[in-house]
């Protein structure tokens, strides 16, 4: 596709002139709106969404061009099919377990890395667009940050995902390859690597290599030391937020279904603000997914009928 396809087609799906169209690409980069949600390790994260126009365009580039993009299968985050209890059920043979995070990660991606993946994607023949394309494409799914004046991609815009899982495809193969090696598991789920093996001493070489991996591949992102985390099988294991138990399961853990038999009780006895009432309907959703066995074990104890009703508010 030519600059000019996109623009033709943006056209059509906004239903606007492609002179408006235009005005809107030079606009795109600071077109967001900025807000915040807590982190559950504390502190708020910034979140920039972008206007509904550039939103509804964004989308239009994952459906029509970024699915062609190639994600490696030791990824779980925003991949259709595969979700966290997949990712957590993947490390449940191994005694020891590694953390490791990337620092700002979607603000890292930016347009000078940007440019470079896509150019060599339409080189390996992954995406079929013209060179001259690719400075609009740019400023489409790239923000403007006033604080550091750079262009990157940002956490709340659709095409943000999609583009950090492929562009990290030569990591992710690298680190499967040499993990593998040293009869480790590799994964990954958006900025958190998991290494795990049945071996402290071949994690420890894993860690070694991801280290240099990244170093070589992606020197741009930075692991931040203060969320590695390293633990046995004779403590908590956690992957993505779920337990892996001692017998080798995946739990939502003791603290979260303690949490979630309260609630539910509160709620059939109509106790909940509207909040909280919204809030456990999502968890009930979560458990039934993630934790088969602990749904119908609250089925069993406070009814089918509390607890599909639930479930219907939750698909509203």
């Amino acid at each position: 596709m030519k600059a000019h396809d996109f623009i033709e087609a943006w056209s059509s799906l906004l239903r606007i002139s492609e002179q408006d169209v235009s005005a809107l690409v030079l606009r795109a980069p600071y077109q967001y709106k900025h807000y915040q949600i807590p982190k559950h390790t504390g502190g708020m994260r910034d979140i920039y969404h972008p206007t509904p126009n550039l939103k509804a365009i964004q989308r239009w580039l994952v459906q029509k061009l970024l699915h062609k993009l190639p994600v490696h299968d030791a990824v779980y985050s925003y991949r259709v099919g595969t979700g966290i209890r997949d990712h957590a059920a993947s490390h449940l043979h191994s005694n020891f377990l590694m953390r490791l995070d990337f620092s700002n990660f979607f603000p890292t991606i930016n347009d000078a890395w940007l440019r470079e993946f896509l150019l060599a994607q339409i080189d390996s023949g992954n995406l079929d667009v013209e060179p001259e394309a690719i400075p609009l494409l740019i400023r489409i799914i790239c923000r403007f940050s006033k604080h550091d004046k750079t262009m990157a991609l940002s956490i709340g815009a659709p095409s943000s995902p999609m583009l950090s899982n492929a562009i990290l495809f030569s990591v992710d193969e690298q680190a499967r390859q040499r993990s593998s090696a040293l009869d480790c598991i590799y994964t990954r789920y958006a900025d958190d690597l998991y290494i795990s093996s049945r071996k402290p001493d071949c994690l420890r070489a894993a860690n070694t290599e991801l280290r240099k991996i990244v170093a070589e591949v992606a020197p741009r992102l930075r692991i931040n030391e203060a969320k590695t985390t390293n633990v046995s099988k004779k403590t908590t294991r956690v992957v993505t937020g779920l337990v892996l138990t001692p017998d080798r399961k995946v739990s939502v853990g003791r603290e979260m279904k303690r949490k979630i038999k309260t609630q539910v009780y509160l709620s059939a006895n109509s106790r909940l603000s509207q909040e909280e009432f919204d809030h456990l309907c999502g968890l009930v959703a979560y458990v039934r997914d993630v934790e088969p066995t602990f749904f119908e074990a609250l089925t069993a104890k406070f009814g089918e009928v509390v607890i599909q009703r639930l479930l219907r508010h939750s698909a509203e």
